[in-house]
């Protein structure tokens, strides 16, 4: 199945129902920044492979690289992922706002549904805007003049200046959805130290940030900076000039190790070119079980209307559970908690007329959704499922507002490197989820799951997802969605 309106778009559903104990949901985005020269400008000596200097002020950066030893890239032929040193700027990580990420994921859900009214409406669709939209503010970092006006209006001023600490809000909110118990099964705190006899997390959440430049192109110091302080990232340099196929092997092993190889080969080759200066990724992996699971004998046959109106036969789960609820004109939907002790949940909505619903939905509209649901005991049905999406954005983030950016002429990201003029040349983005009976890859809140008690008890509904839906998994806390998108045939296989 392929989604019309992308030149290498692929939308496809993955045949991996049954074969996980938990359900995932991954997203790697990755952008391509071409410099508009055949060739580089000579090349500083700063970048080399070989040790640097102490940092220092001057826009060519003498940054020392991570101390973490990587073997020498000679052990690797042409062809292949190589090793690469990584420098960092001096900036210590600021310091958060006290808002978990609140400011930072009103800016992303305003994107996000800006762009869904502007992806192919046709076939089944997964991604994460929070992936797309953090890549795009590590742009904007570097940018200056229109392209940052530009940016700004578009990522709602994600990344602009003095953006840093929603940013950081941001990122901690989410990485502080990993949960590990002890030996005995007792969950730990946040952050701490895993018992190395209990290595696996009961629910794992993360968002790796990395650039990659050009070996022996200057970056600008404040660059170096403004990634270390808002992303905690640093530059690993490769050679694209020179051996583009392994630095995108390279950028396709970063992104497969940030995906626990659920994104193996986000790059395809000719996404890396001789010509290409920068390559930034964002990698978000989430894996949740539900807070209440779905009884596997519970997993019945079912009817499901496509929206071609053809009824396919797929494996309809149920459960009866305490759930938000709500209904308005031309939908129903319905909140599901994933793990207890987390913030995260998935919203459910099936619309009467998915293409018009879609066509009206906004952030301000889905937050007027999720805030008139009240409690129901709910019996629900849901298909299990699995979807890809694979795009290149470069000419729909254009379409949005931001063309300069693309443009090898107009674009301005002078505040990375003044060595060569800067174009963005692609925006590779790539998303999966599969939905089963433990759980899914969600963003979300948790529902409080009230017991009986005095007063009237809750009224029962009955929710069969038997027809195309809406999906979101969404961060309470920080109102942030991590991955949406569509189901129209939960059968579709590519």
């Amino acid at each position: 199945m392929f989604c019309r309106g992308f030149g290498q778009s692929v939308c496809a559903t993955r045949a991996r129902r049954g074969t996980l104990g938990s359900a995932l949901a991954l997203a790697a985005a990755v952008l391509i920044v071409a410099g508009c020269g055949s060739s580089a400008a000579t090349p500083s000596p700063v970048g080399s492979q070989t040790a640097a200097a102490t940092p220092s002020q001057s826009p060519v950066p003498s940054v020392t690289p991570s101390p973490t030893p990587v073997p020498s890239p000679t052990a690797w032929p042409s062809g292949h992922a190589v090793a690469y040193d990584i420098v960092q700027g001096k900036a210590a990580l600021a310091k958060p706002a006290a808002d978990n990420g609140a400011a930072s994921g009103s800016r992303i859900d305003a994107f996000a549904f800006d762009l869904l009214t502007r992806l192919d409406k046709n076939g089944n669709l997964c991604y994460s805007p929070t992936s797309i939209a953090l890549a795009m503010a590590m742009v904007r970092a570097g940018a200056r003049g229109t392209t940052a006006t530009q940016m700004d209006t578009v990522l709602r001023q994600l990344g602009a200046s003095g953006q840093e600490a929603q940013i950081v809000a941001l990122l901690q909110q989410l990485r502080g959805q990993t949960f590990y118990v002890d030996a005995d099964g007792v969950p730990l705190d946040p952050g701490a130290t895993p018992n190395p006899s209990q290595p696996n997390p009961i629910m794992q959440l993360t968002v790796a940030n990395q650039l990659f430049s050009q070996k022996g192109m200057s970056v600008e110091a404040a660059y170096l900076d403004a990634l270390s302080s808002t992303y905690g990232a640093g530059v690993g340099l490769l050679d694209f000039q020179n051996d583009p196929d392994s630095a995108r092997l390279t950028i396709n092993k970063w992104a497969s190790d940030n995906t626990k190889g659920r994104i193996p080969d986000v790059l395809q080759p000719g996404d890396i070119r001789p010509a290409t200066r920068i390559a930034l990724a964002n990698a978000i992996y989430l894996k949740a079980n539900w807070a209440h699971k779905f009884d596997p004998s519970l997993t019945k046959p079912g009817q499901f209307t496509t929206s071609a109106g053809t009824k396919v036969t797929v494996p309809m789960m149920s459960i009866e559970d305490m759930y938000t609820y709500g209904a308005g004109a031309g939908y129903r939907a319905v909140e599901v908690p994933l793990e207890r002790l987390s913030s995260l949940s998935m919203v459910f909505i099936v619309p009467d007329d998915m293409a018009s619903f879609q066509t009206q939905l906004t952030a301000s509209k889905f937050a007027s959704v999720v805030g008139s649901m009240k409690a129901y005991d709910v019996s629900f049905w849901l298909p299990k499922y699995s979807v890809e999406s694979r795009f290149d954005l470069a000419s729909l983030l254009a379409a949005m507002g931001m063309p300069d950016l693309f443009s090898p002429t107009a674009a301005d990201l002078s505040g990375i490197t003044t060595d060569e003029k800067l174009f963005i040349d692609k925006v590779i983005h790539q998303a999966n989820m599969d939905v089963d009976e433990e759980g899914v890859t969600a963003a979300a809140v948790t529902v409080a799951i009230g017991g009986a008690g005095a007063g009237e008890p809750p009224p029962h509904v009955d929710f069969k997802v038997d027809k195309p839906f809406l999906y979101f998994i969404r961060d309470s806390r920080s109102g942030t969605i991590l991955f949406m998108g569509r189901v129209n045939d939960p059968t579709a296989k590519s």
